[in-house]
């Protein structure tokens, strides 16, 4: 007998909507349901979406006012009309995979307004859930015909009560990350796994996401000066800053290590004093998850700006826009006990544990409460 299906449609704008929507789906697949990921602009615009993220990631990395301008810009324009443009993006491979694998739900990691305004206007009646991937909100994710929502804040479950969505269609659930991220750890183990000294404090750089960090070699050069500090640089799949970085860690084999893409990168995570990084949400949320310290290096306005401005706002991140700004955040987060200590409590408080059983299970039990098939 084939198992129940559920829709878990994403977009590859950056890293984060996929990662939460296979999070999501891996959920869905332990609790009995065939979770079908699809990727809705890249699979019926294939050629179009590959030259918007290559658009995306230079608009972040290189042309910060232009992003600006887009997403401040667009923000003031009407959601209704924005939602209203987007409907029919994505409707007939949309179409077909309802057609194909007969979902009960559809759950969202990304604003794509064909689920919605199919599964209402067009008689299948399929509920549909969105998972806000920030700590922040654009109009262009709010449509009247969203059965719910799942926000990682307060501010944004506000955010859309102003926006007159009902508050009973709103849970703050956190943002979903993968489960490691909120195992316990033996850090001992992970200092000798990775040949790291108990003894220092360890800076790590996280350094290849979208919106790659500027100027991380002259940033690493000044960190690994200081004999206190180990140094601890993450490159992800961005081949040309790991090269960039490979005479560091051949020049300082002691304090400096460099990794591109690591599987495992909660291990290292875990034993960091500090993270420095770009303030997407999925990394902001996994250091939620490991209390990380976190300072935040020259957010890109717009969500990144938006992102921030939370976690500062709440006492768990600092934020700096120069390379001596940011040594000198590390060195107050390094020698100030108090300090990282009340950033740690802040990132406790932030945290949401367990939001992608959270988010399968309300889906789950809307279908039982309408559905003899699942009593």
């Amino acid at each position: 007998m084939r198992r129940a299906s559920a829709l878990v449609l994403t977009a590859h704008y950056g890293n984060g909507h996929l990662q939460v929507a296979n999070v999501i789906a891996s959920e869905l697949k332990q609790k009995g349901f065939e979770p079908i990921i699809s990727d809705l602009f890249g699979e019926s615009y294939p050629v179009f979406t590959t030259f918007t993220q290559s658009l995306l990631v230079k608009s972040v990395s290189y042309g910060p006012s232009f992003y600006k301008w887009f997403y401040y810009g667009t923000k003031k324009v009407n959601s209704k009309g924005l939602s209203q443009f987007s409907r029919y993006l994505g409707r007939k491979r949309l179409q077909e995979l309802i057609n194909d694998h007969r979902p009960y739900f559809i759950i969202t990691t990304f604003p794509l307004h064909a689920a919605p305004f199919l599964s209402k206007r067009s008689g299948f009646f399929i509920p549909t859930y969105t998972v806000i991937t920030d700590y922040c909100i654009h109009p262009y994710w709010i449509n009247p015909l969203i059965d719910h929502y799942f926000v990682g804040s307060e501010s944004v479950k506000n955010t859309l009560l102003n926006q007159n969505i009902k508050g009973k269609c709103i849970t703050v659930s956190g943002i979903p990350i993968r489960p490691e991220f909120e195992m316990l750890i033996d850090k001992r183990a992970i200092y000798q796994k990775y040949n790291l000294d108990l003894n220092k404090k360890i800076i790590t750089v996280l350094a290849g996401a979208l919106g790659v960090l500027k100027h991380v070699k002259e940033l690493c050069q000044l960190l690994v000066c200081n004999p206190t500090y180990h140094i601890v640089a993450i490159c992800g799949k961005n081949k040309n800053l790991y090269d960039k970085l490979l005479p560091l860690a051949l020049r300082y084999p002691e304090s400096f290590r460099l990794f591109g893409y690591e599987e495992k990168v909660h291990e290292l995570m875990a034993i960091s004093d500090c993270l420095i990084t770009k303030p997407g949400g999925i990394t902001l949320t996994e250091a939620t998850a490991l209390k990380i310290p976190l300072i935040l290096y020259n957010p890109v306005p717009g969500q990144e700006g938006e992102n921030a401005r939370h976690f500062e706002g709440n006492g768990a991140a600092l934020v700096s826009h120069t390379k001596m700004e940011t040594v000198q955040h590390v060195h107050a987060l390094t020698s100030n006990e108090d300090l990282a200590q009340s950033m740690k409590k802040a990132l406790h408080i932030i945290h949401k544990s367990q939001s992608s059983a959270l988010i399968a299970d309300f889906a789950i039990n809307q279908i039982k409460q309408q559905n003899s098939i699942f009593r």
